[in-house]
């Protein structure tokens, strides 16, 4: 009886795991709108152009990134999720700038529509396949990792006032970003569905968000790039 009792328990708890997961996750791209808001319309365009504060914001993503995890578990984990996406959220500001002056803003509408159905594609498909994606999660991080690292080695260098980047450079680079980040949306979202007990909602919908922000910020990179060319 008890056996059958937590059968009926368990399909209820992921349940109520995946709403709240999306409801963070909600909460999370409404704080990214914000904070884009914020960016566009409060702040200086010269201080977000300026290369002091693009490294200030990138280093405080990656500070909010790396310590998601303990901070994500604590009582008031839903507010650092608001200030963690509202600062994502402000960083993009210079990119969809950047994007609407080179290609037209009819670009950004192209790119997040182009993004929202590749991550329901991918998130439907990593939900319901049987196939085991686990054994790419290795193959991704790493991947991440070493994006990371190209990243702020380029951002480092145009501090400096060097540039090493071709716009043939950028296609390959946001191509590759927009595959790596497709695969995370499946991943994700199959991790959540096998793994609710061992991560909470809020850690749930910051890889949800990652994966949904990184995505449409490579596929308006490529698309921008694309225009270039």
């Amino acid at each position: 009886m008890n056996q059958i009792s937590q059968a009926e328990s368990r399909p209820s708890t992921q349940q109520t795991f995946f709403a709240r997961t999306m409801g963070y996750f909600a909460l999370a791209l409404a704080a990214a709108a914000g904070g884009v808001s914020t960016g566009i319309f409060l702040l200086p365009p010269n201080l977000l152009a300026s290369r002091g504060f693009m490294f200030a914001m990138f280093a405080a993503t990656l500070i909010l990134v790396f310590t998601s995890r303990k901070w994500s578990i604590g009582r008031f984990g839903y507010l650092f999720l608001i200030l963690f996406a509202g600062v994502l959220g402000i960083t993009m500001v210079p990119l969809l700038a950047f994007a609407a002056l080179t290609a037209g803003t009819t670009v950004l509408a192209k790119a997040l529509l182009a993004a929202v159905s590749m991550f329901v594609g991918m998130a439907i498909f990593g939900f319901t396949t049987r196939k085991d994606l686990s054994g790419i999660g290795g193959f991704l991080m790493a991947s991440l990792i070493g994006m990371i690292v190209v990243s702020l080695i380029t951002l480092i260098l145009h501090f400096f006032g060097i540039s090493v980047w071709s716009n043939g450079i950028e296609l390959i680079f946001s191509g590759f970003g927009i595959l790596i980040f497709a695969g995370f949306v499946a991943y994700d979202f199959q991790k959540i569905k096998n793994r609710s007990d061992t991560i909470s909602p809020i850690q749930a919908s910051i890889s949800l968000f990652l994966d949904f922000i990184l995505l449409f910020q490579y596929i308006l990179r490529f698309m921008t790039a694309l225009s270039r060319d």
